[in-house]
């Protein structure tokens, strides 16, 4: 996978994993922010697959895949 298919299918998770998201709009803004401020906070590079897999082993550590 190259990084516009991904970049596709993350535009498009709602429709490929419908009644998953479980936030209200303001929520869903305050959760964005909180990535914005830690991706600006971080001191060292990453990328998106950085991202991705930490929120994948944080998701896995509180079992939210069920």
């Amino acid at each position: 996978m190259n990084a516009e298919q991904l970049r596709y299918k993350m535009k498009h998770l709602n429709e490929l994993c419908p009644n998953r998201s479980v936030t209200n709009q303001m929520q869903f803004f305050e959760l964005y922010n909180k990535f914005v401020e830690l991706i600006e906070d971080t001191e060292y590079d990453i990328d998106i697959v950085d991202c991705l897999t930490a929120l994948h082993c944080a998701m896995e550590d509180f079992e939210m895949y069920a």
